[in-house]
């Protein structure tokens, strides 16, 4: 007799680097590194295990926050085993515990077959994380701008872009980043930061990258979460305008983003690893290009497999 195998629904979501420099809680792009949460139906009470990145830190039950978002659109998740395998670095600002919101709320859009469509999913992902900026790219794919409502949008990126991400081994806090920023800014440094947000979305809507460089400068937040950031100023030292068009920091920090044209990636790589080498700061660095697609679902196992909508 043949096996029966059980039906599992296997999310897939990526990292999210969030700011963009000018682009602060506006603006973010999805990048090629990813969690995935199988879930099967068994009976018995709720199982978890998590595998990869933060393994035995990361809660194994219902305060998981893959199952506190899964449990806001089904209840009871008595009946289900979930495996939660990260590749995301956690504390890093790449976006972990979006993908792990975005996951839950996809999920449970399919096992409960409850209709919310995009827009109600990030807005609950919203809800969840405080701000929508991550989710949106979580969910989306590519590079996003969100608006009110929440609404995110996509905005159209030459091929030729890619990133470096380097990730100190160091964490910082969301709330510790938070707490470093200022509660009022000078009317100056704020019209400079939006010249130069519209600045980089009409050069990257245009495809002139090599118009990118002087509009990644932000003066709202990264001048004040720097301090915070491992390595800072190597990793800005080798922004040159040509191979490495700049250096942001990713979200909160401490992870940062290189800037670069694909061609020039393993080159921006290679200079970074040796600059963080020299100066003695432990970190990955890790060439990486922007994910066309964001949380995507699909049903294994069984008598089939086919695609389950992600988002709506």
């Amino acid at each position: 007799m043949a096996e029966t195998r059980l039906e599992a629904l296997t999310v897939s979501a990526p990292a999210t680097s969030a700011n963009l420099g000018p682009g602060f809680d506006c603006l973010a792009v999805a990048i090629d590194l990813g969690n995935a949460v199988v879930i099967t139906r068994r009976p018995g009470p709720l199982e978890v295990r998590v595998t990869g990145e933060g393994a035995g830190e990361v809660p194994e039950d219902e305060t998981n926050l893959v199952c506190r978002a899964l449990e806001s659109g089904l209840g009871s998740l008595d009946g289900l085993a979930i495996e939660c395998r990260n590749r995301i670095p956690l504390g890093r600002g790449l976006g972990s515990s979006a993908a792990a919101v975005c996951s839950g709320l996809v999920a449970a859009n399919a096992l409960g077959g409850l209709r919310w469509t995009p827009d109600d999913i990030l807005a609950r992902a919203t809800e969840i994380e405080g701000h929508a900026d991550n989710a949106a790219a979580c969910l989306l794919g590519g590079l996003v701008a969100v608006g009110p409502g929440p609404t995110g949008r996509l905005i159209p990126v030459p091929d030729e872009l890619a990133f470096v991400a380097v990730i100190p081994d160091a964490r910082t806090s969301t709330d510790t980043a938070r707490r470093a920023l200022p509660s009022e800014v000078p009317l100056g440094d704020a019209a400079a930061t939006l010249a130069n947000a519209v600045g980089l979305t009409l050069a990257l809507c245009e495809g002139r990258l090599e118009d990118v460089p002087p509009f990644l400068v932000d003066h709202l937040h990264e001048p004040h979460r720097a301090p915070l950031i491992p390595g800072v100023e190597v990793i800005r030292g080798l922004v040159d305008g040509h191979d490495c068009l700049g250096a942001t920091i990713s979200g909160s920090g401490p992870a940062m983003l290189l800037w670069c044209l694909q061609d020039a990636s393993d080159r921006v790589a290679a200079a970074a690893e040796e600059a963080l080498a020299a100066a003695g700061i432990a970190a990955r660095v890790r060439p990486s290009r922007r994910s066309a697609a964001g949380v995507r679902a699909r049903w294994t196992g069984g008598s089939d497999l086919r695609l389950a909508r992600a988002v709506g």
